[in-house]
């Protein structure tokens, strides 16, 4: 009996050195109040492509572009292509929902529970100070999230050409009677007429470029000469583009956003794809997968988890917090590694508990690590 005795009273002594009792939100009873519930921090990964598209604009007499201009590579077809010319891989954080613990006052307890310090979205900053230094503040991640900013597509128009350019034959009309000799009217013009007489425009224009240049015509236009020539070469370039088409390209932003899971430490997820008539698009779209490709550096190989049963345990005076994981993280395009960055990344890390009566503690806003522990006048940081 009196062995039953001094267990209870063991238990009761420690039971009074108890500041606060923390416990995993699945495991707080709806009767319990007067707690403060803290979130573990995890991470966003934000890819942010730059992506081209390239149109091809078929010229207007395209068909006639090897017969008379002897062009061999010409736009045969209206399309557009779209490639990812830069990928930015950004981190942020945001509340981790699977990690969310109370912390509560021990009523045994003489001692007042003490000051906890949470950011605008409840992830735990600190434990025992008055404020967060600004430091640590400065160095929290977040992202304003958008969708993509597509810039203004080039408008595309070909030179006009008109039929009265164009030198042509009249042709000689017949009478009632099948007699030749009747009123003349102007020829039909065909589509290969007015593209001859395009050629004969070039032509023209080359001549007149050469006349320029070369002094042939031996008049001093001075400063202008090189303006002429120039305004001569587009004007030339623009007849070409009737039969050899044009080519415009644009950029612009897509931005997506992927939350990495615990079981994503080692595997590979496809986050978009590139579609060939509209770009990037989600994952439900058709196309060419853009998958994120994560492989653990092993960086706590040698740490145990905590056993399920211990994460759903009350404890005294103790603190969950994350140990963090790196990762080497690969954007993967049809095989091909377009972008690579090293990242820590929470999720793919481990939850331990630290005992942290009477001290004070700060975490790393990013990742949930204990970066600074002050205990008994002793500073220790990771």
């Amino acid at each position: 009996m009196k062995k039953v005795f001094l267990i209870l009273a063991l238990f009761a002594s420690l039971g009074l050195d108890a500041q606060f009792v923390i416990t995993s939100s699945n495991n707080v009873t709806e009767d319990q109040d007067g707690g403060i519930f803290y979130y573990l921090p995890r991470n966003i990964i934000k890819l942010e492509f730059t992506v081209e598209e390239t149109t091809y604009h078929i010229g207007p007499y395209a068909e006639f572009a090897d017969k008379l201009m002897g062009m061999t590579d010409y736009v045969r077809e209206n399309k557009t292509v779209y490639s990812i010319k830069d990928v930015d891989i950004q981190i942020a954080n945001e509340a981790d929902p699977n990690a969310v613990y109370c912390i509560s006052a021990d009523d045994r307890s003489k001692e007042p529970m003490p000051s906890v310090i949470l950011d605008e979205n409840g992830i735990i900053l600190a434990m025992g100070y008055d404020s967060v230094p600004s430091d640590i503040q400065a160095k929290t991640n977040r992202f304003i999230y958008c969708d993509f900013n597509q810039t203004s597509k080039p408008e595309v128009t070909f030179i006009g050409f008109l039929d009265n350019e164009i030198e042509v034959e009249e042709a000689e009309e017949t009478d009632d009677d099948g007699e030749e000799g009747g009123k003349k009217a102007p020829k039909q013009l065909t589509k290969e007429d007015r593209a001859k007489a395009i050629v004969d425009k070039i032509t023209k224009i080359r001549n007149a470029y050469f006349e320029l240049v070369s002094g042939f015509q031996e008049v001093a236009y001075g400063t202008g000469t090189a303006y002429m020539a120039e305004n001569m070469q587009n004007l030339e370039n623009e007849y070409i583009s009737l039969f050899k088409g044009k080519i415009t390209t644009s950029t612009y932003k897509k931005t997506v956003y992927y939350t990495p899971e615990a079981n994503n430490a080692n595997n590979s997820v496809t986050v978009a794809k590139l579609s060939a008539t509209d770009g990037v698009v989600d994952v439900n779209g058709k196309g060419d997968a853009i998958k994120i490709q994560f492989e653990s550096i092993n960086s706590l190989q040698n740490v145990n988890p905590m056993i399920d049963k211990g994460k759903k345990t009350s404890f005294s005076n103790k603190l969950f917090y994350r140990m963090p994981a790196k990762s080497n993280v690969k954007v993967v395009l049809s095989n091909n590694v377009i972008a690579e960055k090293q990242l820590t990344i929470s999720q793919f890390g481990k939850i331990r508990s630290l005992s942290v009566k009477n001290n004070k503690v700060l975490f790393n806003p990013n990742t949930g690590q204990i970066i600074t522990l002050i205990k008994q006048d002793n500073v220790v940081k990771n």
